[in-house]
């Protein structure tokens, strides 16, 4: 039986900007997937939404992968309701693909956090991690911290640094920074008005 490789890459998403399309097909390219679900958090434990909807920020997601065949965007954490738990997550997906190879993406930004994550061991039985760079931190140290606790060393996705955040395009309103569609949707909906 073959193994298909799925990638999982989460996040608010608040909104999405072209680095994370960007990000998305350097993961998707980098490691063979199969599928890439990517997956806005409800309510994440660490971040402000911004007074944005997860059903915006859903629309955004399905919008700017329109022309990706291969990602998938999942509502399964807004639909979960509740505080968004990357390891109840990791193991849904795992449920629905019992016998394939789990890839989670994860920014360089969290790896020192990592181990402190709701039952971060049952994300790394169940998946991969592989670490976006983002030019936070060198993360050598956090690795190897992460290798001898758990057996399990992750791996790098070889990716330029992201040049921006969804702070900058919140911060400047900048319509650059995002992919097609993305402005006139925020526009229309009035949403990001300070």
């Amino acid at each position: 039986m073959t193994r298909n490789k799925i990638g999982i890459f989460g996040g608010t998403f608040n909104p999405i900007h072209k680095a994370h399309l960007e990000l998305a097909i350097e993961f998707i390219e980098s490691f063979s997937l199969d599928k890439l679900y990517v997956i806005p958090n409800n309510i994440p434990p660490l971040k402000n939404s911004h007074g944005v909807s997860g059903g915006d920020r859903l629309k955004m997601l399905e919008i700017a992968f329109t022309n990706q065949p291969k990602v998938v965007i999942s509502d399964i954490e807004l639909a979960r309701g509740g505080m968004s738990y990357t390891c109840d997550t990791v193991e849904e997906i795992k449920a629905a693909h019992p016998n394939d190879e789990l890839f989670l993406l994860l920014g360089d930004d969290w790896i020192d956090r990592f181990d402190k994550w709701k039952n971060y061991k049952s994300i790394l039985e169940n998946a991969t991690l592989v670490i976006a760079y983002r030019g936070v931190r060198d993360i050598t140290e956090h690795s190897e911290r992460l290798y001898r606790k758990t057996g399990k060393k992750p791996l790098l996705l070889n990716n330029e640094k992201l040049r921006y955040s969804s702070t900058d395009f919140r911060e400047t309103m900048d319509s650059a920074l995002l992919p097609e569609g993305i402005y006139e949707y925020i526009e229309e909906r009035g949403l990001y008005r300070k």
